[in-house]
C-alpha cells in the first residue's frame, strides 16, 4: 500500500512538473516569436521612413507646387505620402508587445504626421517648413526607436535613402 501511494505521488509530481516545464518552454517560444515580429515590423518601418521621398531634404530644396486642384501637385503628392506613412506607423504598432519601449516613439510619430497634415491643410504655403519640422521630429523619434533595439535596428534619417543608389546603401 505504501509503495502504491509513493508511486502515485511520484507520478503526480512528474506529470505536473512536465506540464509546467512544457508551459514555460512554450511561453518562452511565444515571447521570442513576438519579439522577432516586433523587430521585423520596426525594421521595415525604419527602412520605409528612410526611403520616403517626401521626407528627403532634396524634396524641400526646390520650390513646391501647391495647387490643390492638381492631383499631381507637390502638395497633394506629399500629403498622400504622409497619410500613407501614418498608416504604416499604425500598422507597425500592431506588432508591438504590450510593454515594448517602442510604443511612445510610434505614438509620437503618428502625432507628428497628424500635426503636419493639419498645419499644411490649414496653410498650404507652409509645406516646406512643415516638412522640415516633420523630418526633424521623425529623426529624433527614429533615434529613440533604434535605441530600444540597438542590435537589431539601423538608424536612417528620414528621407536619407530616397535618392541613393543601392550600391551607396551597402556601406
Amino acid at each position: 500500500m505504501d509503495v502504491l501511494v509513493a508511486q502515485i505521488i511520484v507520478t503526480t509530481i512528474s506529470v505536473t512538473g512536465g506540464a509546467l516545464l512544457a508551459l514555460l518552454i512554450d511561453r518562452g517560444k511565444g515571447r521570442r516569436v513576438e519579439r522577432i515580429a516586433e523587430v521585423n515590423a520596426l525594421r521595415l518601418l525604419t527602412i520605409e521612413i528612410g526611403s520616403r521621398r517626401a521626407l528627403s531634404p532634396e524634396q524641400s530644396a526646390a520650390p513646391l507646387s501647391i495647387d490643390r486642384a492638381d492631383p499631381d501637385s507637390d502638395l497633394n503628392r506629399v500629403m498622400r505620402s504622409v497619410v500613407l506613412l501614418r498608416k504604416e506607423i499604425r500598422t507597425a504598432r500592431k506588432s508591438l508587445r504590450p510593454r515594448s519601449t517602442a510604443w511612445n516613439p510610434l505614438n509620437y510619430m503618428v502625432a507628428a504626421c497628424n500635426i503636419f497634415i493639419e498645419n499644411v491643410d490649414e496653410r498650404p504655403s507652409s509645406i516646406v517648413s512643415e516638412l522640415e519640422i516633420l523630418r526633424i521630429d521623425l529623426d529624433a523619434l527614429l533615434i529613440e526607436l533604434c535605441a530600444a533595439h540597438p542590435k537589431d535596428l539601423v538608424y536612417r534619417p528620414a528621407g536619407s535613402t530616397a535618392y541613393r543608389r543601392p550600391s551607396e546603401l551597402r556601406s
